[in-house]
């Protein structure tokens, strides 16, 4: 934030960055629900059961975890964006190696997003008043408040990710 308590011209970016990131999220998130559709009703001829385990790792084996190598192959390499910072002009710095940095960003970027998963899927089957549940909802909503404020407060505007990762979120560099 800037001294006049606006927001400064890279935070309102690097929310219009991840807007656009979310939107390229809920389309790959939408083209899973067709295949996953597809391959249940036609193959499988209905849904099965599954266990608490397996739905667990269904849920980060196809949503977490690809969209975490996605986003880490887009902001460490190339272009050094992801589809949404590239959309706005933005790119990663990185003081080390870019892959591991941004492996590293992303790791703590979708953490919330799969201690979600946990919590909802624990609670689907053992209960949403179980200790498990609660702990890792509380996490997964904690933890992406403290990384918005990070950005927002930080004179650097970086999170946490970007301050294990070494980077941080830049004006792409005119060539």
């Amino acid at each position: 934030m800037g001294r006049d308590g606006k927001l400064n011209s890279g935070v309102v970016l690097r929310f219009k960055a991840l807007f656009f990131d979310w939107l390229f999220i809920c389309s790959y998130l939408a083209a899973l629900l067709v295949v996953a559709s597809v391959f249940y009703f036609l193959v499988l001829d209905g849904v099965p059961e599954f266990t608490p385990l397996q739905t667990q790792l269904i849920a980060a084996l196809t949503s977490t975890l690809p969209v975490t190598i996605i986003f880490s192959i887009f902001e460490g390499r190339g272009e050094f964006a992801s589809w949404g910072k590239g959309k706005v002009n933005l790119e990663v710095s990185y003081i080390g190696k870019p892959i591991q940095g941004a492996i590293m960003r992303n790791i703590f970027k979708f953490l919330p997003w799969q201690f979600g998963h946990m919590s909802t899927i624990n609670g689907m089957y053992n209960g949403f008043e179980t200790p498990f549940s609660i702990v890792f909802l509380v996490l997964s909503m904690v933890l992406p408040i403290l990384l918005v404020m990070m950005v927002v407060i930080r004179k650097d505007n970086r999170h946490l990710g970007d301050i294990l990762a070494g980077s941080r979120v830049v004006h792409k560099q005119s060539t």
